[in-house]
């Protein structure tokens, strides 16, 4: 009897460490499965010079972070940021600021039909992106939720978030109306820059960044989902950059567009760049979030090594694409065609 007690007590014994073991191992170990929080970005800037600090040992702990470090020492070595302010410092008056908007405007309208497209895309790639520990074929494809991240910045571009059905492109179109009609006569604006062929190529470019009418391979999606964070990261520093021009340099025109009510949407004439300076840093944070789902997903015949490259091919392109941009955005027609002559 006291032999039987003590195997009792030593089973318990055994229960009661095995438990406290499992315990431990569940709140230090993610379980199997359970997909990562959404990836935050850190603006370059908050983190300072932190990034080539960083232990190389360290840099597999979190991907998307990873990923981030990645882009951010794209731009950094592109040198975007001084790029565009330098283009502003050369806005010298009204004239030149009125060609800035009427060419960023126009060059921004395409974005949000990009992105919707590239959701799409990926949506209806249910054999590409699958969860390889799921045992239920028809349970398995995970696309719609990369396309879910994708579509959050398309959104936005749609709608206001007071609830109107405002598009950011008619906002646009909105802040270069009041600009043009701050300054002077919309008669005159239009007979000098009414027809905006010159615009046509580079809005073909950021379709075609974007992959949209093409076959929709890994090699198409990754590459537009690079193009898709470049878009994103790139505008929140555009915008940032643009308003603190704006106010610094025309706070006339700034009081003025900030005191104009919308009445169709009962936002100001300023909704347009003040929403930009918040919403794209948290387009761009779902995006980052789509792309590590898409890498931890995909089932093609390329390895993750491979597709990340493919992003930041995408991500590389449409740096260089927004410096084309830029690089002619306060040159008249004239000057464009004796350029390209």
């Amino acid at each position: 009897m006291a032999c039987s007690s003590k195997v009792v007590l030593a089973v318990l014994a055994a229960t009661l460490l095995r438990a406290q073991l499992c315990s431990l191992a569940f709140t230090t170990v993610p379980p199997t499965g359970r997909r990562p929080e959404p990836c935050r970005s850190v603006s370059l800037q908050a983190r300072g010079g932190q990034i080539a600090s960083k232990p190389s040992h360290e840099l597999d702990t979190n991907p998307g972070a990873d990923l981030r470090r990645e882009l951010d020492k794209i731009l950094v070595n592109a040198g975007s940021k001084h790029f565009l302010m330098d283009v502003l410092n050369k806005i010298d008056g009204p004239q030149n600021l009125i060609r800035f908007w009427h060419k960023y405007t126009t060059f921004n309208g395409d974005f949000a039909g990009g992105s919707a497209s590239l959701a799409g895309a990926f949506h209806v790639r249910r054999d590409l992106f699958r969860d390889s520990k799921e045992p239920i074929s028809a349970c398995a494809d995970r696309s719609a939720e990369i396309a879910s991240h994708i579509f959050f910045a398309t959104e936005d571009e749609y709608a206001t978030r007071e609830g109107s059905r405002l598009t950011h492109r008619r906002l646009g179109q909105i802040l270069l109306s009041e600009t043009v009609k701050f300054y002077g006569s919309p008669i005159v604006h239009e007979a000098r820059w009414g027809e905006e062929y010159e615009m046509n190529n580079i809005l073909m470019k950021v379709i075609d960044g974007y992959r949209v009418n093409q076959a929709h391979t890994a090699e198409d999606l990754f590459f537009a989902l690079g193009w898709h964070l470049g878009s994103e990261l790139l505008a929140d520093e555009e915008f940032n950059l643009m308003d603190d021009f704006m106010k610094s340099n025309f706070p006339d025109l700034v009081a003025h567009l900030s005191s104009t009510v919308v009445p169709e949407a009962g936002v100001v004439a300023y909704h347009w760049i003040k929403v930009h300076t918040y919403v794209e840093e948290e387009h761009f944070s779902h995006g980052l979030d789509a792309t590590m789902r898409a890498i931890d997903s995909y089932s093609g015949p390329h390895s993750k090594v491979q597709v990340h490259e493919m992003v930041l091919d995408g991500f590389r392109a449409f740096a260089d694409f927004q410096q084309e941009f830029f690089g002619s955005i306060l040159s008249t027609h004239t000057e464009l065609v004796e350029r390209r002559a």
